[in-house]
């Protein structure tokens, strides 16, 4: 497939065969080589046609180009974005890593993710709930919109539409020299697939925590429905069983904190996420950590995320 720019793009390897293309108006889009190329072949692949702009023929796009503003660039330019690419180089080399934490509701990501963004300032913790809610709150862009409108529909918001999102708030990270750590996706083996068509993911962390655990840890969880004041009678419990510490007034538990309910949405995750757990373990890229808490966990997530050079 061949693309064109009036303009040069810019060009960020993410592996031996997937290259970011950025657009001087900030649009994105992802480019796959048939082989692998070395650095003066790979600037090659970008030829000027006869009205001046470049067009792209030895790569098929994974996105499409949004046209660019007119002005040109040489093509030595384009070239000299480029790191020296090998063809034997199974990965381009990169500082940047873009990582995954996977897990359990209720097992303890988000504590072990802070616990990792404390202790490693070059890494920055990006969650798709978060960054969905806040594109969908200031609709500002068009992803915003378009996942508002899915969601006024009652229609789950597509996986390519999350990617989208995720590749739109990372990219200035990764170029600035920072690592990713994505939480809450993918969450299948086919969105995972999905993942790879855009980006080579270098780590993954998997908290597998007992169910047992969580059904505990959620069970004792109370709310102050007016409030919206939460108890845990674990290691937040009210001054007096059952009643909110200001009002007095009777402490509920949610539907889905029951422990029947809890351990079934559990037993549907791990059928769900079993298949992609066992697709990262395979490629190499992932490590499992096991236990029942978060403070015994983190130091072997350390140690393992400092021997990945994160």
């Amino acid at each position: 497939m061949i693309q064109c720019l009036s303009k040069a793009p810019k060009l960020t390897p993410l592996s031996s065969s997937l290259v970011l293309i950025t657009t001087s108006n900030r649009q994105y889009s992802i480019l796959q080589s048939n082989h692998h190329y070395p650095k003066n072949t790979f600037s090659n692949s970008f030829n000027s046609n006869n009205n001046g702009n470049y067009c792209c023929s030895s790569f098929s796009t994974r996105r499409q180009f949004n046209k660019s503003p007119n002005g040109d660039r040489s093509l030595s330019a384009v070239a000299a974005t480029l790191p020296d690419l090998s063809p034997t180089t199974h990965h381009v080399p990169r500082s940047e890593k873009f990582m995954l934490i996977l897990g359990k509701p209720g097992g303890g990501k988000g504590t072990i993710s802070k616990k990792i963004i404390a202790d490693f300032p070059n890494i920055q913790h990006f969650s798709t709930g978060d960054l969905l809610r806040q594109h969908v709150r200031n609709q500002d862009d068009d992803i915003g919109r378009e996942a508002k409108a899915y969601m006024d529909a009652g229609d789950l918001v597509p996986d390519d539409l999350i990617i989208r999102l995720v590749m739109d708030d990372a990219m200035d990270v990764i170029h600035n020299g920072k690592n990713i750590l994505l939480d809450g996706f993918p969450r299948t083996l086919e969105q995972a697939w999905h993942l790879d068509e855009y980006v080579h993911v270098d780590v993954v962390v998997d908290l597998n925590i007992p169910n047992d655990t969580i059904v505990e840890r959620i069970a004792d969880r109370w709310i102050h429905p007016a409030s919206g004041r939460v108890y845990n009678y674990s290691y937040n419990p009210p001054l007096t069983y059952g009643k909110d510490d200001e009002t007095g007034d009777d402490l509920v538990q949610r539907e889905d904190d029951k422990p029947e309910i809890v351990r079934r949405r559990l037993e549907a995750h791990d059928k769900v996420t079993a298949p992609m757990i066992e697709y990262y373990d395979q490629k190499g890229v992932l490590k499992k950590f096991h236990g029942t808490m978060s403070d015994v966990i983190y130091p072997q997530v350390k140690q393992w995320l400092n021997e990945e050079g994160c």
